[in-house]
């Protein structure tokens, strides 16, 4: 966890954790803390969590933002291709310029049942209205599914995606 604030804002905020290194004097009826950052870390510092945070900050750096932005739209572009192909999918959005997200319903299945028949095949995606609810009575709909992609993803596991819906495609007519 990070908390970033102003030092001013620091200064006012009682810590929401207690622990060792944080504490300056402890009594019966009050305590006191040391100077902000230090009031706020309680306990064993997470060195492990920050030295990963960094670490996948350096791997983001050395790939090139460019270069995930690229693979998210390559495989979002593939994606709704197969999409079409398969037919009876509504997708939500516009099919140009897209990130690696994609919103959708297919067919008279609902996009729950859509969720937790991926699952069993090992695909995770989210259902439901994505807090989005204004969005929804907008486009009329009571939620949709959403597949979402990032620089780990693969056009194969595209496929198995695509030939999972489908099955629920098939199940659901």
């Amino acid at each position: 966890q990070i908390l970033y604030a102003k030092m001013g804002l620091l200064e006012e905020m009682d810590p929401f954790l207690g622990g060792g290194e944080m504490i300056l004097e402890v009594g019966l009826h009050e305590s006191s803390y040391k100077e902000p950052p230090h009031k706020f870390e309680a306990g064993t510092p997470n060195y492990i969590e920050a030295i990963g945070f960094g670490a996948a900050i350096d791997y983001l750096i050395e790939m090139g933002m460019d270069t995930i932005h690229d693979h998210e739209a390559k495989l979002s572009k593939y994606t709704l291709g197969e999409l079409e192909k398969l037919g009876d999918v509504k997708v939500y959005g516009p099919l140009e310029n897209r990130a690696g997200i994609i919103s959708f319903n297919i067919g008279n299945a609902h996009p729950h049942d859509v969720a937790q028949l991926l699952d069993g095949d090992g695909i995770a995606v989210r259902a439901g209205h994505h807090c989005a609810q204004p969005l929804m009575k907008w486009l009329n709909v009571s939620s949709t599914s959403r597949v979402s992609f990032y620089l780990y993803n693969t056009e194969a596991e595209v496929d198995v995606f695509v030939e999972s819906l489908g099955k629920i495609k098939e199940m659901f007519n």
